[in-house]
């Protein structure tokens, strides 16, 4: 006899297949977010499928919504021929770039690591879990349009990294969950006290302009194949940040990023140039802040600030350090000159979305503070 969930019972199929939907999303900003952390090597492993997977996967429903509104079964689409054709002409790439939130070749560049001995192990012996896929189904059947419609996704609520594998919503069981009783609280003494988590002050009402400077000497020769991947993720991070400020009064004006070798006069100089010509409100350096022979970005801000904000990055490295220890190693200081705030951060994209919702509310208000003669 056939049963019949909860979900299936209670709601209409619309509404499954946006809960379905809203579910896969989850799925591919979690694995988003613990790139460095989870290999496609994993997850295949212990369950049969992996981000490829889940972008194949997405093909195929790409394949039967196309069918169906060729059909006619889907009509309530505005401009039917356009959708019809960037559905057809989706394919394994296109897909994957979504899953994995960039070209999987960037991605793979970037975060996969090869695998050890006892890990291909594994990998090899689970070969009868694997999830199959038709390559006849995910061929394309179409050219990409010339012109697409742009739909800006909404920036995900946990972008900017993860200090667990564990899930937004935990790892546990329900029942377990639910009847679990809190240990009990030790009671605060003269000699402790609780602190609460860090949480972000509101913005002020601000307009600001925002010059960010990437510190790399490969970057600035061109030898990345990704080209600069620093200065954008600063940028994005600030954007997203800023979109985030629901019904406050924040507004980015302009922004502009440049690259420089690892080098103190062409730090300094970039810096002078736009500090001096009032440019920029807000200068973020990205890069140069390790203990490398060449990591010289910090020296080279200190020597073209004229007045220091040393508790600015002191407070955002306490707090990055919460998530992820290794932030400690990361010399970030912070200064003004002129009227511009400049705060030298590192040059990993990762830690930068990390460290950008905890410094930009702060550093809005001395952007503020200044504008005020």
């Amino acid at each position: 006899m056939a049963t019949t969930n909860y979900v299936e019972k209670h709601l209409p199929p619309e509404i499954v297949q946006k809960l379905e939907a809203g579910a896969f999303q989850s799925v591919c900003n979690h694995l988003r977010e613990r790139s460095d952390e989870v290999q496609n090597m994993d997850i295949m492993t212990v369950s049969g499928f992996c981000r490829n997977c889940l972008a194949k996967w997405m093909v195929v429903e790409a394949r039967k919504l196309s069918d169906k509104m060729k059909n006619g079964e889907e009509t309530k689409v505005e401009n039917l021929d356009g959708v019809l054709q960037s559905l057809d002409a989706m394919g394994y790439d296109e897909a994957a770039q979504y899953v994995y939130g960039m070209a999987y070749g960037d991605w793979k560049k970037r975060h996969a690591k090869k695998a050890s001995d006892e890990k291909m192990e594994l990998f090899n012996s689970s070969k009868p879990l694997w999830a199959k896929h038709d390559k006849t189904v995910l061929a394309k059947r179409a050219e990409e349009p010339a012109s697409q419609v742009v739909f800006v996704e909404k920036a995900s609520e946990t972008a900017g990294g993860s200090s667990s594998l564990l899930s937004n919503v935990c790892c546990q069981d329900v029942d377990e969950s639910a009847n679990k009783t809190e240990p009990p609280k030790p009671k605060p003494t003269s000699r402790t006290r609780q602190l609460p988590p860090f949480e972000a002050p509101a913005p002020p009402t601000v307009s600001f302009s925002l010059g960010v400077l990437t510190v790399s000497d490969r970057a600035s020769t061109g030898e990345y194949e990704t080209g600069d991947l620093s200065g954008p993720a600063v940028k994005e991070a600030v954007v997203n940040a800023v979109q985030s400020y629901a019904g406050e009064s924040v507004k980015l004006s302009k922004s502009e990023i440049a690259i420089v070798p690892d080098d103190p006069e062409a730090i300094k100089g970039k810096l002078i140039e736009w500090a001096d010509s009032s440019s920029y409100d807000m200068i973020l350096c990205t890069g140069g802040t390790g203990f490398g022979s060449r990591d010289v970005t910090p020296e080279a801000a200190s020597e073209v600030f004229e007045r220091s904000c040393e508790g600015l990055m002191t407070f955002v490295t306490m707090e990055c350090a919460k998530m992820q220890p290794l932030a400690a190693l990361s010399r970030g200081t912070a200064g003004i000159r002129g009227n511009t705030l400049i705060a030298t951060l590192p040059g990993n994209p990762k830690a930068s979305r990390e460290i950008i919702p905890i410094l930009l509310p702060l550093a809005l208000h001395a952007v503020a503070d200044m504008k005020i003669q």
